[in-house]
């Protein structure tokens, strides 16, 4: 039960956080790089990608509870209307593809330092996955979590290591097809999560 509660929250993660709709925008914007500082780049943006959504996992719900006294319920509406509505957005009016930048003209460690903002954040990293990353560290603790965040993260990392090759290999339209369908989950999942915060306001009100 453990294991398959695990899975199913690393895979409600690396839904939102959508490396396939990523992979084309990450491909084009490092466009041109030396193969092995775009190895070096990407793999830069899973641990920065990690580590912020690690970090706001442990300490975002002390700060909401005492710095803002959001509690979960409340965060769980937003948070499930904040992903609906972005995913809608998502499929109505997908992101656009990245224009040509000065980044090559740059050496590779300062290629490196540039490109992971925006990439990691908020690129991939947003509000959304980090309004989901609480609500799944207080439905399944600490440990469970960070379970679940290390094991999409090695997926994700890995898919942004073969980013090219997958690109290649699907092509762009199996990508967008991809990600638009994964919008679609991540819809789902923010309604599911905005009628469960709504359930529990009503139930604490009777």
């Amino acid at each position: 039960m453990i294991f398959h509660n695990v899975i199913a929250d690393a895979l409600t993660l690396i839904a939102i956080l959508n490396p396939f709709g990523n992979v084309p925008l990450f491909v084009s914007m490092s466009d041109g790089m030396d193969k092995e500082v775009r190895a070096k780049l990407f793999k830069t943006i899973a641990v920065t990608g990690f580590s912020i959504m690690l970090i706001f996992g442990l300490v975002g719900e002390f700060l909401m509870k005492n710095l803002y006294k959001i509690e979960m319920k409340e965060l769980r509406i937003a948070g499930g209307f904040l992903l609906a509505g972005l995913a809608f957005r998502n499929i109505l009016f997908p992101p656009k593809k990245a224009k040509d930048n000065d980044m090559l003209s740059l050496t590779a460690e300062d290629q490196v330092k540039q490109g992971v903002i925006p990439m990691a954040f908020p690129m991939m990293v947003g509000p959304g996955s980090l309004a989901t990353m609480l609500i799944v560290k207080s439905q399944t603790g600490v440990v469970q979590s960070t379970l679940s965040l290390i094991i999409a993260f090695s997926v994700i990392g890995f898919i942004l290591y073969i980013g090219t090759f997958i690109e290649k290999l699907l092509g762009k339209l199996v990508l967008y097809i991809l990600s638009r369908v994964m919008q679609v989950f991540i819809m789902s999942i923010g309604v599911r999560i905005f009628i469960s915060g709504v359930l529990e306001v009503i139930a604490k009100n009777k």
